[in-house]
């Protein structure tokens, strides 16, 4: 293979992180820090950050510590604001735990919406316009005439992913249809009073609601909720 060669990896997260450092740059004024991208289908969210994960591989100093911004590989097949309203989403969490005072794990406190509120995302549990902008599991969506969606037309195409999951577009397209197809007349799923919870590193599981904050007792890692 040649050196110059641009392979599949390459392209792809090239252009995962200059979207984080044009969004950083445009929306954050350079205020965030580097992180480890990923795509992972671990979690049922469509985005998520696990703080202070990675490590120099010589280094115990946990001031050095870089947290995680992942996001579901599903949701490349959506539409543009979709994508990286997550992205920007992840970004504020990343801002808080580098600038501000996050909460417990996973939930989406006062700061954190407001900080959603500067850059252009209007914070809401349902995704919809009235809904409560702090909570455990939020959504969001654009608002009008603000920043972020300033920045999104103005961001280069070099930026946007060039790849997409053929697993997850059949999945959006089969969800869409049966929508489509729907008589409206179907009950909503019952809320969950207890999710699972996983420890990245031993694949231990518990089940519990979703406001805990729990520790493996093996490797004292934070696990983390599947949402």
């Amino acid at each position: 293979m040649k050196h110059d060669t641009i392979t599949p990896t390459k392209a792809q997260f090239k252009a995962f992180e200059e979207a984080y450092d044009y969004f950083n740059q445009v929306l954050f004024h350079y205020e965030l820090p580097p992180v480890i991208l990923n795509l992972s289908r671990k979690s049922k969210a469509m985005g998520f950050v696990a703080p202070f994960r990675w490590k120099p591989t010589n280094s115990d100093d946990q001031a050095k510590a870089i947290h995680e911004l992942s996001i579901n590989p599903s949701i490349l097949c959506m539409t543009l604001i979709d994508v990286y309203s997550t992205l920007v989403h992840e970004q504020c969490q990343i801002w808080q735990y580098h600038c501000g005072k996050p909460s417990r794990m996973t939930y989406h406190n006062k700061e954190w919406a407001n900080k959603m509120l500067e850059v252009g995302l209007t914070p809401s549990h349902n995704g919809k316009e009235g809904g409560k902008m702090t909570g455990q599991s939020m959504s969001d969506y654009p608002t009008p005439n603000g920043l972020f969606l300033d920045a999104l037309h103005n961001m280069p195409e070099a930026y946007k992913l060039p790849f997409i999951s053929i697993e997850g577009e059949r999945k959006y397209q089969a969800a869409q249809a049966q929508q489509s197809q729907g008589s409206g007349t179907s009950n909503p799923p019952p809320k969950k009073n207890k999710i699972k919870y996983s420890c990245p590193s031993c694949n231990i599981n518990a089940w519990g609601k979703p406001t805990l904050n729990l520790i493996c007792g093996t490797c004292q890692e934070t696990l983390q909720p599947s949402i």
